[in-house]
């Protein structure tokens, strides 16, 4: 799994760096296997004025499936990268659960439209 990280008017230290990617491989180590590649975006919206303007934007690309994305906003980058680096493992949880329910299933019979349906005939 390739983890990378991009940011827009946020300088990102070396320490920052590495929590963000410890974060991101704790909520997908379960899932590790099958995801091939996650990229972070980071930005400061607002700038120094502050308020409720970081953004971080994860993408995570799964082997057999298309990428989920999660968006987050926050006033703090570490909680934010956080609560979307949670979010991103419960949905790729529910990505694979649902993989899995449907391969189980089998493929889906076509439905027959009613117009194709044979006559019922009436016994007199």
């Amino acid at each position: 799994m390739n983890i990378s990280v991009r940011t827009r008017d946020i300088v990102l230290s070396d320490e920052l760096e590495k929590q963000i990617e410890r974060s991101i491989a704790f909520a997908v180590d379960r899932h590790s296997s099958r995801v091939t590649q996650v990229s972070v975006y980071l930005a400061d919206l607002n700038g120094p004025r502050g308020g409720v303007d970081k953004l971080c934007q994860i993408t995570a690309e799964l082997k057999g499936s298309i990428p989920v994305l999660i968006l987050e906003r926050g006033d703090d980058l570490v909680a934010t990268v956080s609560r979307a680096a949670k979010r991103l493992g419960y949905r790729i949880g529910r990505r694979v659960q649902r993989v899995r329910t449907v391969s189980a299933r089998g493929p889906r019979t076509p439905r027959i439209p009613v117009e194709t349906w044979p006559a019922i005939k009436k016994s007199a």
